[in-house]
Parts: C-alpha cells; sequence; structure tokens
C-alpha cells in the first residue's frame, strides 16, 4: 500500500506555480494506480491525518464494512433532509430558511460540493472575504453550519465536524446594532402622543417583553382578564423558546385591554403591531424621543423589551424574578444584554449603605503614627527613621558584596529593624 500527501504544480508562461493546498496519493491492493483525491487543507499534519481518514474508510468500503461517514454525499441532499428534521421537530419557518440560506452561501463561496469538501480553511476564507458583516452575523452562519454538522455526525453519515474548532468572531465592542432603554419620561411622552392602536402596543410590549412576532400572534382567547391576578398566555407555537408561559399584567394594562376587548372575537389577533420601523420612527419623533442618542444607541421596536428589563431591575426585581419575567434560559441575557446599565440606580443603591460614624482618635490631626514595638513617634521622627532606612539600602546597594553575604563569615547580613538597636 501506498500513500503520500504533496502540493500539485503546473507551468505558467515557463514558472512552476505550486499549489497552496494540499493532495494526496494513494494505492490500495489490487488498484493498478495511484488514485488522487483534493485534500483541500494548508497544514501537511492535517493534510495526512485526512488522507488516512479516507484511506481507512475505502479499506473498510472495499472489505463489506459498513462505514459511518465516507463523506461523498452532496450538501444539498443532506441539507434537505436536515431542514425537514428541523421542521418535524418544530423550528420556525424563518430559523430553517435561514439556516438553509447561511449553509448555500458559505458552500458556494467555498466550492464545497460533498461533504467531504467541507474544511475550516473553506470557511475562515468566506469569513475573511466578508469582514464587512457584523460580528454578531458571521457567528450566526457559524453557528447554522456546526448545527448541520452535529447533525450529521450523530445520525452517523460523517466522523467529525470539521468546523467544531474553529474560533467565533468576538462581538465583544463590536456590535452594529447597541440599544438603549427609554427613561420613565420618554416612554410616558411615547404612550400618550402616540395613536391609541400603536400606544396600547407599545404599552404592552413594555410592561410584559413580548416580542414583535409574539404579539402579532397573540389573541384575544390568550389574554385572560377575569382571573384574580390577569395575564396572558404565550403558546409554545409562538414563543420563542417554545415553552407555554404565562405573562403577568399590570394593573394599568388590564383596564386598557378591558376597553380594547369589546366587541372583538376571541380568536381574532388582539394587537395590530406596526410591520415597518417608519411608523415607530414617526412616533418616537412626535414623543421628541431621538432614534439615536450621542453614543449611537438606538431605540428601535426590540427596545421596548429593553425597557422592560431595564424597568423591573430598577425597580428592585431581583434577578431570578426579571429572569422569569423575560423568560430568558440565560441569566447572562437579562442582566447584560437587555439591562440597560446607564439607567440603573447605583448611586441611589450606594447612598443607602449603612453610615458609619467615625471616632476622633482616628482623624488625620489626631491619629498617633504606630510603629515596631507598638511605641508612639512623631510625623518629624517617623520621617528621621525614614530617611536613616533609606541610606542603610542605598548603602547596601552600593556594596560590592552583590549577594549580601559576608565573604568571611558567609553568613546573610541583617539589616536592623526600623525602631530598634541592633543586637550584638
Amino acid at each position: 500500500m501506498q500513500q503520500f500527501v504533496f502540493k500539485p504544480k503546473r507551468k505558467v508562461d515557463g514558472k512552476t506555480i505550486i499549489q497552496r493546498t494540499y493532495s494526496g496519493r494513494y494505492k490500495l491492493d489490487g488498484d493498478k494506480k495511484l488514485n488522487q483525491v483534493s485534500l483541500g487543507v494548508t497544514d501537511k499534519r492535517v493534510a495526512e491525518t485526512k488522507l488516512n481518514e479516507i484511506v481507512l474508510r475505502e479499506q473498510r468500503k472495499r472489505a463489506g464494512m459498513r462505514s459511518s461517514g465516507d463523506g461523498n454525499d452532496l450538501i444539498g441532499t443532506s441539507l434537505n433532509l436536515f431542514c425537514e428534521d428541523l421542521k418535524v421537530r418544530g423550528r420556525g419557518e424563518k430559523y430553517i430558511n435561514d439556516v438553509r440560506r447561511f449553509i448555500r452561501i458559505v458552500s458556494e463561496h467555498a466550492r464545497w460540493n460533498t461533504l467531504i469538501d467541507i474544511n475550516p480553511e473553506g470557511f475562515l476564507n468566506w469569513r475573511t472575504a466578508n469582514g464587512d458583516k457584523a460580528p454578531k452575523t458571521l457567528n450566526e452562519y457559524l453557528n447554522a453550519l456546526n448545527a448541520f454538522l452535529n447533525w450529521l455526525v450523530n445520525r452517523g453519515t460523517i466522523e467529525l465536524n470539521p468546523l467544531l474548532k474553529v474560533p467565533r468572531a468576538e462581538t465583544r465592542g463590536k456590535q452594529r446594532r447597541k440599544r438603549r432603554s427609554l427613561t420613565e419620561e420618554e416612554f410616558k411622552r411615547l404612550i400618550n402622543s402616540s395613536p391609541y392602536e400603536r400606544s396600547i402596543v407599545y404599552h404592552v410590549a413594555a410592561y410584559t417583553g413580548l416580542r414583535r412576532s409574539e404579539l402579532k400572534r397573540i389573541t384575544w382567547n390568550d389574554i385572560n382578564l377575569e382571573a384574580e391576578f390577569p395575564f396572558i398566555v404565550v403558546r409554545d407555537c409562538i414563543s420563542k423558546n417554545k415553552i407555554t408561559q404565562s405573562v403577568p399584567l399590570h394593573p394599568d394594562l388590564i383596564e386598557r385591554l378591558k376597553d380594547k376587548k369589546q366587541g372583538s372575537e376571541t380568536n381574532e389577533p388582539a394587537f395590530e403591531v406596526p410591520s415597518r420601523l417608519h411608523h415607530f420612527k414617526k412616533d418616537l419623533a412626535a414623543a421628541d424621543i431621538p432614534f439615536k442618542d450621542e453614543d449611537g444607541r438606538q431605540v428601535d421596536f426590540h427596545a421596548l423589551r429593553t425597557t422592560f428589563a431595564t424597568f423591573l431591575h430598577s425597580n428592585g426585581a431581583n434577578q431570578a424574578v426579571a429572569m422569569q419575567a423575560m423568560r430568558h434560559s440565560d441569566p447572562r441575557l437579562t442582566a447584560i444584554t437587555y439591562n440597560d446599565a446607564h439607567l440603573m440606580p447605583v448611586g441611589d443603591a450606594i447612598s443607602k449603605l449603612p453610615s458609619i460614624s467615625i471616632d476622633s482618635q482616628y482623624s488625620p490631626i489626631h491619629s498617633p503614627k504606630m510603629f515596631s514595638g507598638c511605641q508612639n513617634v512623631s510625623q518629624g521622627v517617623s520621617q528621621d527613621l525614614r530617611k536613616k532606612f533609606d541610606k542603610d539600602i542605598e548603602n547596601q546597594e552600593e556594596s560590592p558584596c552583590l549577594s549580601h553575604y559576608d565573604a568571611e563569615c558567609q553568613k546573610p547580613v541583617v539589616a536592623p529593624a526600623v525602631g530598634f538597636e541592633p543586637t550584638t
């Protein structure tokens, strides 16, 4: 059996051009000539490992053994199966379409046709070529590919996820869309100056944390205004986390929703959610609220969810309560991503720390200087001792004995302690 890796060469205008990526050749028992495969990697050790896997799979195949992950399946065929499985598992149509689109875009750029073609270098080249995209967007492409490849590993189509160790793009400090929370005064102006239908939508969004997509699909049948503590049911089929949960209603909302519900059918949508950001910007302008502040942080519709989280924290809700109200599974989302730190009452919290009375003996004027031996000394005496100690140190540093050892007795010389006479 023979096998080796190499970089293909070719002549162009009399010059030898060496390809950047490795290819491999192998010859198994019974083969009349060498088989050549493109490995698509620039690292020799990685190329050798990849060639070993190809040879092993070919040996198992010829021996009649079932080999998971031969990698010869077309990406498009496997991707269709993956998307069908996502649909069965209840993932939303938009998510499935995005996954399909992300994987196709990267595959076409990297010229991946079969599963065995997928490699880290191809994705990294695509990411470099699309560096103008937001880091969060780049990570979404990687997430889609990893979800697809991990699914293939679990069903035995491939042995390993080749993109498993590809690092994610750094997002800290590089967010393209920074949101801020509305202040209490700004929120009041928005509610009071907006048209009736949109005013209720904004009020519900900022006092329940419901997303735009969820609000659109809430019907009057989901709103229970007759319970002891009225609430809105967010069904699993419309909730982002696919869990049915009840969201309590603020007393102000209860009265407004009771008025709005009169004469409405139980199965019709409860809210007329504006479909375009244009309407929201128009209402912000009417309320004298800038769409972007001096730091470039914007107030879009989803910022109402940030407003909800910020209002919860600033009014004393603990982290567990806020996390439950936001329907989050990761506390970092509640505490950091959806919490506007600019509006947190940090100064008030610090001012409420217990007051400590200071005894007069600890004042800068009356506080005595202490030194070794628990003897009180004046500030002048203390400075004199410090100068003497510094001079002793300087003399030691100028000593020709760099090791600070006595040349005759070979014992370390100990500097006298400050405030004590050296002992004999």
